[in-house]
C-alpha cells in the first residue's frame, strides 16, 4: 500500500501482538517475507562544510539512501544530485590514489561539528570497508558550477534499513579529505 510501515515497525507490532497471545509461536514473532522486502528511503540534504574543510567548495543537493535486507545481505543503495563538488573528480581516482578520493560515504559520526569517524558498517558480518567502490565524478554545467550525480550505488554493509538514520554522510575531495557533511534524516 502507498502508506506500508517499514519493516522495523513491523517487527514491533508483530511482537507485540504475539506476546500477548499466550497460544503464541516463536514462528508468529518472525516478519513475513513481504515485511522483509519493505524499503526505507532516508536522505542527507543539508549539506555544510565539514568542520575541518577550509576551501571553496560548497557541495549542496541530497544523497538518497535506500536500505534494504537483513544481517549479511543488508544494505543501502545511494543515489545523489550534487552541486560545488570537487572539479578534480572528473575522472576516477588513478590506481593507487587515496580510497576516499571522490567518494560519498556514511559515516560512524552522528554531528557535523566534529570528527565523523571511520566509514559505518557492521564489521561483524563485513570483513572489509564496502564504501571505498561509491565514487562521484565531477561533470562542468553551463554556468561553470561542478555537479555530479549517480543512481543505484548498492553497498552491502550489514546494517538494518533504519541503523544509518543520524549518521554522518561525508562528501570527499580528489584527495581523499573530508569537504562536506550532512545527517542522514
Amino acid at each position: 500500500s502507498a502508506h506500508a510501515m517499514p519493516s522495523v515497525w513491523l517487527l514491533v507490532g508483530m511482537a507485540s501482538a504475539a506476546a500477548s497471545t499466550a497460544s503464541s509461536s516463536a514462528a508468529d514473532l518472525l516478519p513475513s517475507p513481504a515485511a522483509l522486502s519493505q524499503k526505507v528511503e532516508v536522505r542527507a540534504s543539508a549539506f555544510v562544510p565539514y568542520y575541518t574543510y577550509h576551501g571553496d567548495l560548497k557541495v549542496s543537493g541530497f544523497v538518497k539512501v535506500v536500505g534494504a535486507g537483513i544481517l549479511s545481505t543488508a544494505s543501502q543503495t545511494l543515489s545523489w544530485r550534487l552541486s560545488n563538488v570537487d572539479p578534480t573528480c572528473v575522472t576516477p581516482p588513478a590506481a593507487g590514489a587515496d580510497p576516499n578520493a571522490c567518494g560519498i560515504y556514511i559515516h560512524e559520526g552522528m554531528s557535523c561539528t566534529e570528527n565523523a569517524g571511520d566509514h559505518f558498517y557492521n564489521k561483524a558480518l563485513v570483513s572489509t570497508d564496502p564504501w571505498h567502490a561509491v565514487k562521484y565524478l565531477a561533470v562542468e554545467g553551463s554556468s561553470g558550477v561542478w555537479s555530479a550525480s549517480g543512481d543505484n550505488a548498492k553497498v552491502i554493509t550489514g546494517l538494518s534499513d533504519t541503523a544509518v538514520l543520524g549518521h554522518t554522510m561525508v562528501v570527499h575531495n580528489s584527495a581523499g579529505g573530508r569537504i562536506a557533511c550532512s545527517i542522514v534524516a
